[in-house]
């Protein structure tokens, strides 16, 4: 179990997903407005995951198209005070439902950790594009690092606030790969070469992202390895 099969993946250029991610983000706008009229429930937005970091990537020659991640960041809950998450996400799935109504995207799905929507060539029988759209609160004190994020456990129909770690020094590590190597390319490449040889279907681009950016830095020289002893001098291959 897990295992997939050997698809091989290609770069979706910018000038193709940009005017996606912008109709993405008019559509995040409008399920603003509608909570916050509807509901009285107001929530920023994040780009996360591979199109934060223009690595959109899709099957060649596929059916499956391109797809974009969002966090919606509602206000953490008052001390003493908890969610109801399934009525969270009922509230969601309604405004993203009257949001999408006669435009060419299908209705929204419920999906475990998100809400799906996508827009599909019926003609071609393919996706072109897909869109997640997490729900997420951070500790009100940002004194943990992660998030909560609304998670539906489809074996037990349950829906709750789960709690997610972020990991804390990998925007540091992209800097110092950027500072002493061929800096964002490798990582790109790297990236790339492991969605390729990826078997395992549990494993997310979130964390072949984490991967590509520690194996490119575990191939960084050590820091003896700038200094020349003769002259004294630091130098950069």
């Amino acid at each position: 179990m897990g295992e997939k099969e050997n698809y091989m993946f290609e770069y979706v250029t910018k000038a193709e997903y940009k005017p996606v991610k912008q109709e993405l983000e008019k559509i995040i706008a409008q399920v603003q407005t509608v909570m916050r009229k509807k509901y009285e429930t107001t929530f920023q937005f994040s780009l996360i995951g591979s199109g934060k970091r223009h690595l959109v990537t899709r099957v060649v020659g596929g059916n499956s198209g391109y797809d974009f991640d969002y966090n919606l960041i509602i206000t953490a809950p008052k001390s003493g005070y908890h969610y109801k998450a399934d009525v969270v996400k009922q509230q969601f799935m309604d405004a993203c439902r009257t949001v999408l109504k006669n435009t060419k995207y299908k209705d929204p799905q419920d999906s475990t950790s998100a809400i799906t929507i996508k827009v599909v060539d019926r003609q071609k029988s393919r996706i072109e594009h897909s869109c997640d759209f997490a729900i997420i609160y951070y500790d009100r004190n940002r004194a943990e690092n992660g998030y909560y994020y609304l998670k539906h456990d489809k074996r037990q129909d349950n829906y709750d606030f789960v709690f997610r770690n972020l990991s804390r020094d990998v925007d540091a590590k992209v800097e110092e790969i950027i500072e002493y190597s061929n800096g964002w390319n490798e990582i790109r490449d790297e990236y790339l070469k492991l969605k390729n040889s990826n078997r395992d279907n549990n494993k997310h681009s979130f964390s072949l992202y984490l991967e590509a950016v520690n194996n490119v830095y575990n191939r960084l020289p050590d820091e003896d390895d700038y200094y020349d002893d003769d002259d004294d001098d630091y130098y950069y291959d």
